[in-house]
């Protein structure tokens, strides 16, 4: 009887999946008893870790962070958690109390830790280090500023020059994008002015709570993974980052010669690494797939050089941020999240828009039938509960729309019960037809309801107001 013997494979027979950041699958068929055990299942099982997945073959992926999978504390947990931190880095007599002296700030960096004290602390700990190393004791107890101290003037290299970006945009899991233009000859000789416009850009994103919680997406440019990495960044990354890097894109890499460091990360639920190689154009494909927005990427498509249209209007943005009170400061957000409740003359497209105006519709019936304040007063705290247990918040456009404001709950019940009286005005008043009606003006205040008219024809409003029609948005 004749046996049939199987040609031996090679690496290059294997598809790598460089479309994808996959790893190659001779990678995997070495790892996988590996992969399946610390799944919780046997050799040859499927694995139950849920931060990984093997479907189609193609080896464990990180899952995006979803709303469920993060730690939510009240404010009282919060206060209690800080307080077991604080205690924690009292015990430590290399750490300085007056290093971070905002509980904010504490509390943003044990969110990162979802809320674990002993793990908060060590993060703090190494986080102060990092800037004790990078900017000097005379910074410890000030605020890093981006004029005074990371300007293109002080250094050869500086935050001016965009190699380093904050994108305007966030990924699908509502993370923040981070991208970073390697260039060896540069780095080689100014690695320390890149590693302080890392910590400021990160420091800079770390103010919004969404970025503390979820992490961050960071797009590497021409770099290869274990190449651009310094010692410093090494620890950086790791320990003291003032926050997780989630998702780490690696594009146009010279070379693919990573595959157990990529898989090891997975494997242990840190950092999702993803290679795509390529030309400039796949490269932009490759990140689409992953839910960052191509046409944000600062390159140009057909030179390859960066773009810094968008880079200097955030660096005009936060110059204008840093001029407000520090007490102003918090309030402030650049880049609004997928659930936030955008009040001005915005586009109800927006998701949060959506799901704002289509709860009020649900409630317009009952707001116009209360017989008391007492009633409509709760119809508008049902109406702030229902987005902030969706994670978002109420911003009002200051500095021309550039800039927004988060409202807290007083102002925020002002601004919705504007909506609701504008609605029950144009849905169940009397209306008499005069000459003069389309003449008139809205007054200033109107301009939060900008859309709404175009609801206003009769069928559009019946369905909004019964919910058992189909919703017509």
């Amino acid at each position: 009887m004749a046996v049939r013997l199987s040609p031996p494979r090679t690496p290059r027979s294997e598809k790598d999946g460089q479309e994808f950041g996959l790893v190659p699958k001779y990678v995997l068929r070495k790892r996988k008893k590996k992969v399946n055990v610390e799944g919780g299942q046997g050799e040859g099982g499927p694995s139950n870790n849920p931060m990984m997945s093997n479907d189609n073959n193609v080896g464990p992926v990180m899952k995006d962070i979803q709303e469920d999978d993060i730690a939510h504390k009240t404010p009282e947990q919060a206060d209690k958690l800080l307080k077991e931190t604080n205690a924690l880095l009292a015990r430590r007599w290399r750490l300085s109390p007056n290093l971070i002296e905002s509980d904010n700030d504490k509390k943003l960096l044990l969110a990162t830790e979802n809320f674990i004290p002993a793990a908060a602390a060590n993060r703090i700990e190494k986080n102060c280090s990092t800037r004790m190393e990078l900017f000097g004791p005379d910074l410890m107890d000030k605020k890093i500023t981006l004029y005074k101290d990371l300007s293109s003037e002080k250094s050869d290299i500086g935050i001016g020059d965009g190699y380093v970006q904050l994108l305007p945009t966030r990924d699908l899991a509502g993370r923040a994008v981070l991208f970073f233009k390697y260039d060896p000859n540069l780095y080689s000789k100014h690695s320390n002015n890149f590693r302080k416009i890392l910590f400021y850009m990160m420091a800079s994103a770390l103010e919004d709570d969404d970025t503390a919680r979820r992490g961050i997406s960071m797009v590497v440019w021409n770099g290869a993974p274990t190449k651009w990495f310094d010692p410093f960044w090494r620890v950086f990354e790791k320990i003291s980052a003032p926050y997780r890097i989630s998702k780490l894109h690696y594009c146009q890499v010279s070379q693919y010669d990573s595959s157990y460091q990529v898989q090891e990360r997975r494997e242990r639920g840190e950092t999702d690494v993803r290679i795509h190689k390529g030309s400039l154009q796949e490269c932009l494909h490759g990140l689409v797939t992953y839910g960052i927005p191509s046409h944000f990427i600062p390159l140009n498509a057909l030179d390859g050089s960066i773009n810094l249209d968008e880079h200097l209007r955030w660096i005009e943005l936060r110059r204008r941020i840093e001029s407000f009170p520090p007490n102003q400061q918090a309030s402030i957000v650049l880049v609004p999240g997928q659930n936030d409740v955008l009040l001005g003359k915005r586009k109800m497209s927006m998701n949060g828009n959506v799901l704002y105006h289509q709860t009020i519709m649900k409630n317009i019936k009952m707001y116009h039938e209360a017989s008391s304040d007492d009633v409509r007063h709760d119809i508008l705290l049902k109406v702030w509960d229902s987005t902030n247990d969706r994670g978002g918040r109420f911003l009002l456009q200051v500095e021309d729309g550039q800039l927004w404001e988060k409202l807290d709950i007083q102002p925020a019940i002002y601004k919705i019960g504007q909506a609701f009286d504008f609605l029950c005005m144009q849905l169940y008043a009397i209306k008499t037809p005069t000459s003069n009606a389309n003449n008139v003006k809205p007054s200033d205040d109107e301009d939060m309801f900008y859309g709404w008219n175009d609801l206003f024809d009769g069928k559009k409003c019946f369905n909004l107001i019964h919910t058992k029609a189909p919703a017509c948005w």
